[in-house]
């Protein structure tokens, strides 16, 4: 007969699975099962065999419900798993429920994105109902398999479309984009890329494997370390619940050669974020609330009478020294702050950010990991808009590194993914529609010359050889904004030239102008753009204006991304595309004659928005969420169950 393996798994699910649930299941006995299967123990056919045979029977028996019981998926869909596996159970056997089936209980259990919503998302107390009330009746027993079977089958499904597209509820959040162009003109967009894989064929070399990691890693995210950064929201949830980071009191500010009270709270929460690597002073035991309040109340006093403070001899774990001014650095350099080592109000205010607030940051940034290309490329650049950075990969290690502006609030930069064909030296800039009504027009208004001396000419088309308007012969007080092209500019190529298309747009009072720079030291491009020809007219590229790298918080652009270091990237790509040297471009760039030169080998482009991620230094890193994306996803994240 068949053994209890079934029985004792599902003991075993309902103790560690459902530990935290409020359901208390009766004790499941197995009764000895029909008197047939006794008898044909021993002789041909095998039990084995007798069990394929009957469990079989009973799921083409199920299958053909007009509703199919505990099924979540659609019928052809449900058909299509079992069709795979010749009409077999797939998650038991003549033993009972397989180890492989608590396997993708426990996985979807301790998910790092779906941890805090999983009940709802799953409903797997469910699961336990079907277990606790299982059939004992000979003629029933392999039906409540089935229907266990065909649970086990649909929560997986669920779970492989959450890892391959995401969890967020997606049309919600571009509702919430387009109410931002709607209400605060900020016009925005973000793409996300959904893994379309046959997930019952994953589920059949997985189930041949024995390992289900095969098909969850077929279609979960491969970006950088995202691993690490799951792992490390499991130590911050011991952190929590360990109490959570010290708070620091306020204070004016600490710097190097500063003594406090303040210094010793500010060593023990700087170890618990590991800035601190060690910390010679045993105090953990003497910080409580209470000493905190008092530290406080003493700090105030200190500043009152700073003559006091001076004439005390400091206890050398109050003194703030070297090796906690390289610790302060370290954390400010990993959440993006101005690493200048001292402990200021903006610092301060960082360092009291809970441990909680910063789970649900991990998660979300684990979620927006989903929505990203499985592939980024062997060779590819990525440029973390939060992070204001532009990394070149190269066999997974960083190769180039630079600072970037990318576009204010007002003026986003997109996420989205692209790849590099072409490079072009001194480049005319056509200015988008956007720009000229919200900011040229209006100065023009205030100032008739204005564009001298910028290079800035009106043509009829984006054509830069076009017939040109006089600018001096309009009034621009009167002028019609109709005259203005109103759509954006998609860059193509065609005939191996780069051209700038948009969607015509019949003027209502004369012909509508395009205003175009011409290359000039002065133009808002620099010397070189890098393309990537795109819907949002946005690109790589150089800047003459040198002094916003110097700032931290770089959102400056109207959406294109500036280079810090423009040069080195053209010398990164030359160095691996024979179409394009090096040297020959160097002296393009002495001229002002605009070049196009298409590369060999496309490089993948990644426009991302992370405001959490392990860097390849295996350190944690934290950015603010620049474009207030990061408050409005949280809203939607566990909003999504349209799978169930």
């Amino acid at each position: 007969m068949y053994n209890s393996k079934f029985v004792l798994s599902a003991l075993f699910l309902s103790s560690s699975l459902f530990a935290t649930t409020d359901i208390k299941p009766s004790e499941i006995k197995q009764e000895v099962l029909n008197e047939k299967y006794v008898k044909v123990d021993n002789i041909a056919p095998s039990l084995e065999e007798i069990f394929i045979n009957d469990s079989t029977q009973t799921v083409k028996k199920l299958l053909s419900y007009r509703k199919i019981p505990n099924s979540f998926l659609s019928k052809s869909s449900i058909k299509n798993y079992y069709k795979n596996f010749n009409n077999q159970l797939i998650w038991s056997d003549k033993n009972g429920i397989k180890d492989i089936s608590i396997t993708l209980l426990e996985t979807i259990k301790n998910d790092p994105v779906l941890k805090p919503n999983i009940k709802k998302a799953f409903n797997l107390e469910k699961i336990l109902k079907e277990l606790t009330k299982l059939e004992k009746t000979d003629d029933k027993y392999l039906e409540s398999m089935t229907k266990i079977d065909f649970m086990l089958t649909s929560i997986y499904d669920k779970y492989m479309r959450y890892l391959s597209k995401g969890y967020i509820n997606w049309k919600g959040f571009k509702r919430e984009l387009r109410k931002l162009d709607e209400k605060e003109e900020i016009l925005t967009d973000w793409e996300k890329f959904n893994v379309n894989k046959n997930t019952a064929k994953l589920l059949k070399e997985a189930i041949i494997q024995n390992d289900l990691s095969f098909a969850f890693n077929e279609v979960n995210y491969t970006y950088p370390k995202a691993k690490e950064l799951a792992s490390t929201i499991n130590d911050f949830e011991k952190l929590s619940l360990e109490g959570g980071y010290i708070k620091l009191p306020k204070f004016k500010k600490l710097t190097l050669g500063d003594t406090s009270d303040i210094v010793k709270i500010l060593r023990e929460r700087l170890l618990q974020s590991k800035d601190l690597k060690e910390n010679t002073c045993d105090i953990q035991n003497d910080i409580t609330p209470d000493t905190i309040s008092q530290i406080q109340r003493k700090e105030d006093n200190l500043q009152v009478n700073a003559q006091v403070a001076n004439a005390v001899k400091p206890d050398t774990c109050e003194v703030y020294d070297e090796d906690l001014k390289e610790a302060v650095i370290s954390f400010q350099k990993n959440h993006g702050l101005l690493a200048d080592g001292i402990v200021g109000p903006t610092t301060r205010k960082y360092l009291n950010i809970s441990v909680e607030s910063k789970i649900a940051k991990m998660r979300l940034n684990l979620e927006r990991m989903r929505w990203l290309p499985r592939s980024l490329g062997e060779k590819y650049l990525l440029v973390n808009i939060p992070d204001y950075r532009l990394k070149m990969y190269e066999n997974n290690e960083v190769k180039l590194d630079m600072k970037t502006v990318v576009g204010t609030r007002k003026n986003p930069t997109p996420i989205f993914s692209n790849e590099m064909s072409f490079i072009v030296l001194n480049p005319y800039w056509r200015i988008p529609p956007r720009i000229v009504k919200r900011e040229i027009i209006p100065k023009l208004v205030k100032n008739p010359s204005y564009l001298d001396g910028r290079g800035i000419r009106l043509h009829e088309n984006w054509d830069h050889n076009s017939a040109e308007f006089d600018l001096n012969s309009i009034d621009w007080s009167l002028y019609d904004e109709n005259r203005v092209a109103t759509t954006n500019i998609t860059t193509t190529i065609v005939n191996g030239e780069e051209v700038q298309t948009e969607e015509v747009v019949e003027p209502e009072k004369g012909p509508t102008m395009r205003f175009i720079q011409i290359p000039s030291d002065k133009n808002p491009l620099g010397r070189m753009k890098f393309m990537f020809p795109n819907k949002y007219a946005v690109y790589l590229h150089d800047s003459p204006a040198k002094r916003y790298f110097n700032y931290t918080k770089r959102a400056y652009s109207h959406g294109c991304v500036r280079l810090a270091e423009p040069k080195e990237l053209l010398k990164a790509i030359a160095s691996r595309d024979d179409n394009l040297d090096f040297d020959k471009a160097s002296n393009i760039l002495e001229d002002i004659e605009k070049t196009q030169i298409g590369l060999k080998k496309k490089i993948p482009v990644h426009m991302v928005y992370l405001t959490s991620w392990v860097d390849e230094n295996n350190n944690l890193q934290f950015r603010d969420d620049i474009y207030k994306y990061d408050k409005i996803q949280k809203r939607l994240m566990y909003k999504s169950n349209k799978y169930m």
